[in-house]
């Protein structure tokens, strides 16, 4: 197991086939870090870079990015961290998974590979001609008081993320159908768009787009109404906010 260092630089980079000797570790990571109602299954994510090679612009570009201290390693002990982001042509980035190995935490990992990623879903969305106006991404919020959950929203505030505060998302339990759906809370960081655009239409749209392009969901559908609920009116706070609520058992 690493021991870590006080200045230790983080190296980023994609994997780009499912050969790659880091994949059983950053499953490994994606089962550990991850509770199972949080998951996907595990091939929907081995798909995604089963898929690289065949990426032409104009779909959907899935990006599988691991962090290491050690550049270009090919040891799964190397292994700190790992983010998994697509962009969708005509809609925006969308960021379903990032996680960092229990030493690493609140060592910068986590910032490295959101930055590494809003990269990577830039140039695609130049591939096409677009800009690109934000990245969304989910996180289920405890219960109660957490002090992870607390230095998530911190990690979220320093990527540029503000919390959608009016909608919840009620999302499928991937580890079993027959459950009861999972309350998810959604973050949204501008990127080619300016913040001050983000009023609450631009949010609804942004949200209604989610839903759409990745939940395949639509007016009617349990997710939507769910999400989109009548006369809610969607706004961007300080990602800090999202921990308040908890906070009051609320």
């Amino acid at each position: 197991m690493l021991t870590k260092t006080r200045k230790q630089r983080t190296y980023c980079w994609e994997i780009l086939h499912d050969a790659d000797p880091l994949l059983p570790a950053v499953r490994e990571l994606y089962e550990s870090a991850l509770s199972p109602d949080e998951r996907v299954p595990w091939e929907w994510l081995e798909r995604g870079v089963k898929s690289r090679g065949e990426w032409r612009p104009g779909g959907w570009g899935k990006h599988l990015i691991v962090a290491s201290p050690q550049r270009e390693t090919t040891d799964p002990e190397r292994l700190v961290g790992f983010a998994f982001a697509a962009h969708i042509p005509g809609y925006g980035g969308y960021l379903s998974y990032i996680a960092v190995a229990d030493p690493f935490r609140g060592r910068g990992v986590g910032a490295r590979l959101f930055e590494q990623a809003f990269n990577l879903l830039a140039v695609d969305a130049a591939a096409v001609d677009e800009q690109l106006p934000f990245v969304i991404w989910e996180s289920r919020r405890p219960d109660t008081a957490d002090p992870v959950w607390d230095a998530r929203l911190r990690l979220f505030h320093k990527a540029g993320g503000f919390w959608i505060d009016g909608v919840t998302l009620p999302s499928p339990n991937w580890s079993d159908p027959a459950a009861a759906t999972v309350p998810l809370q959604l973050f949204l960081a501008p990127a080619d768009e300016p913040r001050e655009s983000f009023d609450s239409p631009r949010v609804r749209e942004a949200v209604a787009g989610l839903l759409t392009n990745v939940y395949r969901a639509s007016p009617g559908d349990a997710e939507y109404d769910g999400t989109l609920t009548p006369g809610c009116h969607p706004r961007l706070k300080p990602a800090a906010d999202a921990g308040r609520l908890a906070e009051v058992g609320r």
